[in-house]
């Protein structure tokens, strides 16, 4: 679904997680869940795929086995936001009919989009949109009438996941760094993309720091649909400048190199233009790499053992870099991102100048 500026409507992602945890939530759990206790449910977007579902699943069974024990945890469950069961609704009165008294509310998205900052808090009841909500259940979705506590915890993006991911990958498939560039392969919604530019700056940093490759690129595909469009380009340009190109997708659980195969099969006639050694594509998913289990772990356990009313907040992961965690980059660390600095350079830029703006009105505004 389309979604407005929300940059304009909303601010930034740390305020709308605020507004949230300040009011209702959600959970996943164990199979004797303790009455009193905290459910846990863990938020995947769904599709048709049983390879993926299946691969979604597969982590979250390491999420519920490491939850199994914690102290405060009555219970964790797996829910998909669309495409296929169980809903997060089935998740929610499942707990709580288990005696859960709270619920956390774990989404495995990658970053902020219209289903992190809408879709998911109106299906659980802790925002209310009426605009939303219609759409939502126009498309089969049911929505929670929440009895219970819920809070819901950060994406993918507020942990360091990502950085370890694509560094791994970065490093089994580099042979010669100096020589080498990466391409990210990202999708998202548009309203989000200066956000998104800067998370990819973010992994393109860890990945040139760590790994030691002389570029890096980002570029969106869509769920792969737009490949052909965004990302074949971006390839033949860093090969034709004399750059071996690593491929990594920040997907959930579809892996760089499966998105090509689509694209071939589907769009290429068969024919691969990139079968020579001076392109390698990622073949491993998100859900497969250990980082991916630690930040969902410590997002939950950060959120379950979090009191209300407390000077503490709940523990996130913390990303590759402290200095990476920031809104914006600074221009002196826009400048030292060899290769990326003019489109870094470029959405600093915008950023900074649509910050001056709304800080400037609101100084106007105020009383």
């Amino acid at each position: 679904m389309k979604y407005g500026s929300l940059r304009n409507q909303c601010g930034s992602f740390g305020s709308i997680v605020s507004l949230v945890l300040a009011t209702y939530g959600m959970v996943m759990a164990n199979p004797r869940p303790v009455i009193g206790q905290t459910g846990v449910v863990v938020i995947a977007h769904g599709s048709p795929s049983p390879r993926w579902n299946r691969a979604v699943a597969d982590a979250v069974e390491k999420v519920q086995e490491q939850l199994a024990e914690e102290p405060g945890v009555g219970g964790t469950r797996l829910a998909y936001l669309e495409a296929v069961r169980p809903g997060i609704a089935d998740a929610v009165s499942e707990l709580t009919a288990d005696g859960c008294r709270r619920i956390v509310a774990v989404p495995m998205f990658i970053a902020a989009s219209g289903h992190v900052l809408y879709d998911i808090p109106v299906v659980l009841g802790v925002l209310h949109d009426p605009a939303v909500a219609q759409t939502l259940q126009e498309e089969g979705i049911t929505l929670v009438s929440p009895t219970v506590p819920i809070t819901l915890t950060p994406p993918l993006s507020e942990g360091r996941c990502l950085d370890a991911y694509a560094v791994a990958e970065a490093k089994r498939l580099s042979q010669d760094p100096k020589r080498e560039a990466v391409l990210l392969l990202l999708h998202g919604d548009d309203d989000f993309r200066p956000k998104l530019d800067r998370l990819a700056q973010r992994v393109i940093h860890s990945v040139q720091r760590e790994v030691g490759v002389s570029s890096g690129d980002w570029c969106y595909i869509g769920t792969g649909h737009h490949y052909g469009s965004g990302a074949v380009p971006k390839i033949k340009q860093a090969a034709a400048e004399g750059r071996r190109v690593l491929v990594v997708a920040l997907f959930a659980a579809t892996s760089a190199r499966q998105l090509h195969e689509g694209w071939v099969q589907k769009e290429a006639g068969g024919n691969d233009p990139f079968q020579g050694p001076d392109v390698a594509f990622s073949d491993r998913i998100l859900t497969e790499h250990p980082a991916l289990i630690d930040d969902l772990l410590a997002f939950a356990r950060g959120a379950v053992h979090w009191e209300r009313g407390s000077n503490h907040q709940p523990d996130h992961p913390a990303a590759a870099d402290p200095a990476e965690k920031a809104e914006t980059l600074t221009q002196a660390e826009t400048a030292a991102l060899p290769e990326i600095t003019e489109k870094a350079r470029r959405t600093a830029q915008a950023e900074a100048t649509e910050k001056a703006q709304v800080t400037a009105e609101a100084g106007r505004a105020a009383p």
